[in-house]
């Protein structure tokens, strides 16, 4: 009874009403009562957000628990503050249903509703649901305070500006996991395909050679949930109030080192010289890494960008997506490690891997592969910048078992974008070395393509002006494992 009683006043206290209990007769069971129904109630709430089948995330726990000890510090600290140190555990109580109230009454309803504008591009709407979201527990502290010391208004202020600190605005800045999350291994059965025909600059390469695989193809498959979850686990939370870039870069062919050498530089480049450091997430296909680093396939790309958004303010950062493989006539990306039966992904796959929850606003897609122009039409929008290596009936150059880097990747990656911060004028620089390589070499010009618009321009021009000053990151290849010719 006790504990329904305090849960109905850490309603009132959300309310801004006054509290109807005694903080003498709390302690520390009833805290303690009140970190399980956080537990239940935080549950609820993510089986209400996430899709089945459900699988529970252990850290998620270690969140839950750390929430739980920022908010007796906070108690403590306001009370020392108040000079009520008798009445420590009663206030911990107190604030501690109040979380649980604010996370089900507050935090949750605006999420959805903000999320639910953004997707309608009304984000100044989303943008004030978002502060009214984080900012309401601050009012909460300090009526609290000032219910416990009615004529001390001012000491009962800076009593919850200090609480404030410790409890909600020092969270921002921790790594949060949820309780729950949704089972990738099984989310999308791999499909037995065979991969397209893949024409390229390595045309007169012959069949593959049949090679033993490396590794245990099963126990790739069965660590790729956790590999994942780690890899996003690493992420930094997004700066409030600063445009943050976060970078998701996929080689999908485990064939050539090529793919590999461009998804990890693009991991340096970004991170040391435009500020994405942490917030970068590799997936890859590569022999030499299937431990270390989440695969490149469809599902994993899906999963991966909507964790990113998870960590990102959707109305606010920019996500750069560097995409790199070979690509068919038929406008599809290889997707190939073998011998595991991994899907292919085409321009509507790719479009609907992006369409996530929260919806990712500000966008720079960029398509390294033969034949990727077309990949633009599917997506485009008003607010997203899509770079190919090609036009739709074109072939791209530079891949193959014998080169470090591919043409478009040398050009834009390791040349470009270390002269310029600025991402049009790169792609507009790196187009006119690859077509002069191209001639050089006698080739069909590639054509490389970009679709732009005023919004995504004017959005990367700000973020730009932000940028510190950063030396260049020069390209050097990884060590490399013996590959197999590509196709």
């Amino acid at each position: 009874m006790k504990l329904v009683t305090t849960l109905w006043n850490g309603l009132r206290a959300i309310a801004l009403r006054p509290p109807r209990l005694n903080p003498v007769d709390a302690g520390p069971g009833l805290f303690l009562a009140l970190v399980v129904a956080y537990f239940a109630v935080s549950l609820a709430l993510d089986a209400a957000d996430v899709a089945q089948p459900w699988r529970f995330v252990p850290l998620g726990v270690l969140t839950l628990l750390a929430d739980s000890m920022l908010t007796l510090a906070a108690a403590w600290l306001m009370m020392r503050i108040m000079q009520r140190d008798g009445i420590v555990w009663g206030v911990a109580t107190l604030l501690l249903a109040a979380t649980i109230a604010t996370s089900a009454v507050v935090h949750w309803p605006l999420a959805w509703a903000a999320s639910a504008l953004a997707d309608r591009e009304q984000l100044v709407l989303a943008l004030l649901l978002e502060i009214l979201s984080r900012w309401w527990w601050l009012p909460v502290l300090i009526a609290v305070a000032s219910w416990l010391s009615p004529r001390h208004f001012g000491r009962s202020v800076v009593a919850g500006i200090v609480a404030f600190a410790v409890s909600a605005a020092l969270w921002w800045w921790l790594p949060a996991m949820p309780l729950l999350a949704t089972a990738k291994d099984v989310a999308k059965p791999p499909v037995a395909t065979t991969a397209p025909e893949l024409p390229g600059d390595d045309d007169d390469a012959g069949e593959p050679e049949e090679t033993t695989p490396t590794f245990d193809a099963e126990q790739v498959i069965y660590n790729q949930q956790s590999l994942l979850d780690e890899a996003v686990a690493k992420l930094k939370p997004q700066t409030h109030g600063v445009v943050d870039l976060y970078v998701v870069a996929f080689a999908g062919d485990a064939n050539e080192d090529v793919f590999r050498n461009e998804a990890e530089y693009a991991e340096k480049l970004f991170g040391k010289r435009f500020g994405a450091e942490g917030r970068v997430l590799v997936l890859e296909n590569n022999a030499a890494t299937v431990d270390t680093r989440p695969l490149a396939t469809l599902t994993n790309l899906s999963w991966a960008l909507d964790d990113v958004a998870k960590k990102m303010d959707p109305a606010e950062d920019i996500l750069l997506l560097y995409v790199t493989t070979h690509g068919s006539s038929d406008h599809a990306l290889l997707v190939d490690l073998d011998p595991l039966p991994l899907d292919q992904i085409g321009p509507d796959d790719l479009a609907d891997a992006l369409k996530t929850k929260p919806a990712i606003r500000w966008k720079v897609l960029v398509v390294n592969a033969c034949y990727s122009g077309g990949f633009v039409d599917a997506l485009r929008d008003d607010s997203t910048m899509v770079i190919t290596s090609a036009r739709e009936d074109r072939t791209s150059f530079g891949c193959g078992s014998d080169s470090d880097i591919t043409y478009f990747g040398k050009a834009f990656l390791a040349e470009a974008l270390n002269e310029t911060t600025s991402i049009p004028d790169a792609f507009a620089q790196a187009k006119k070395s690859v077509d002069a390589w191209e001639a050089a070499g006698k080739e069909e010009h590639s054509e490389p393509q970009i679709a732009s618009t005023r919004s995504i321009e004017a959005k990367l021009e700000a973020w730009r002006r932000t940028l510190k000053p950063a030396a260049s990151v020069p390209f050097k290849p990884v060590s490399v494992v013996p590959a197999k010719a590509g196709t």
